[in-house]
């Protein structure tokens, strides 16, 4: 029989997580300690160790909840029938976060935290791709295809965090599936070479 953490688990669980963040917001993942954590939580250290490993173990947890966010079941914002669901509620999330996730792309590079954020797109993006009706990896392979899709969505996030903070996020929601669907399309759909007008394909 599977149980669940007691309440005061999760209290201090929620604790370590928030404070985390809070840190990450203010001074960047890579100058945070452990100390720093369970000072800003006011739990012991012994405390931190029994529920997590190291400071890594810790922000895995804490983007837990992002799978979820990402791949709750379509709703009429998003469309039943929409490809690349995970893109609105994501891009609604980072909104409401846009002062951590600013503070994590500030220092430029493939931080950490957006290394394991690339990690669960990268399944969930593949997910879909291979679900959607006329998935073909011979044309173009699923996987390339996934990285295209996610890098294009993380450097678009960025674009819009750093260049275009009012901008809501329909806004750059709807601007990232006008790039990226061409391309998806392209690499599903056999494309008839261009002819000569007579019929020969052109060289």
């Amino acid at each position: 029989m599977v149980t669940t953490p007691d309440r005061r688990v999760r209290r201090t669980r929620a604790a370590l997580r928030h404070a985390l963040l809070d840190l990450m917001a203010e001074r960047g993942y890579n100058a945070v300690t452990v100390q720093d954590i369970i000072d800003r939580a006011d739990v012991g250290r012994s405390t931190f160790y029994n529920h997590y490993t190291d400071k890594d173990d810790l922000l895995r947890d804490g983007l837990a909840d992002l799978r979820a966010i990402v791949t709750q079941p379509a709703t009429a914002a998003t469309g039943a029938g929409d490809r690349l669901r995970f893109s609105l509620p994501l891009l609604r999330h980072v909104y409401q976060q846009r002062r951590l996730l600013l503070a994590l792309l500030a220092g430029g590079g493939r931080t950490p935290v957006l290394r394991q954020v690339e990690g669960v797109l990268t399944d969930i993006v593949r997910d879909e791709l291979t679900d959607m009706p006329g998935a073909d990896a011979k044309r173009i392979p699923i996987d390339a295809q996934t990285r295209y899709t996610v890098g294009a969505y993380l450097a678009l996030m960025q674009w819009w965090l750093t260049s275009q903070p009012q901008m809501p996020p329909e806004e750059a929601d709807r601007i990232f599936h006008t790039l990226v669907a061409p391309g998806l399309r392209a690499g599903r759909h056999p494309q008839a070479p261009p002819t000569d007008g007579s019929g020969s394909p052109t060289r």
